[in-house]
């Protein structure tokens, strides 16, 4: 494997509380702690969406479930909604990087 590969997207703290975010977005009733606190910050699901798919390429999925439950969230990795739209755009630029190497089209509309 390259170094590339072995390298991890998201920090612990990403990984954790998304964890508990991706579980409750993708499993009924879609809402849940972790969401309560996330939308308390002004962030939405569509805000993070290149984090989502960091989090799956950091913890392949094993099933069809995404993520696990738990009653304690985790701190949200992001102090305000400002730094999680950065972050995420971060994330995009690597997926956009990806998609050029793989010569995949990526699509901006």
């Amino acid at each position: 494997m390259t170094e590339a590969c072995l390298q991890h997207l998201l920090t612990p703290e990403e990984k954790r509380f998304l964890d508990l975010f991706l579980h409750e977005a993708t499993t009924p009733p879609f809402t849940g702690p972790a969401t309560v606190v996330l939308h308390s910050h002004g962030i939405e699901y569509g805000d993070i969406s290149y984090l989502a798919w960091a989090y799956e390429q950091d913890i392949p999925r094993t099933g069809f479930a995404v993520g696990h439950a738990a009653d304690v969230v985790p701190p949200l990795p992001w102090p305000d909604r400002q730094s999680a739209l950065r972050r995420n755009e971060q994330i995009q630029q690597i997926w956009e990087e990806r998609r050029r190497g793989s010569g995949a089209t990526v699509s901006t509309h």
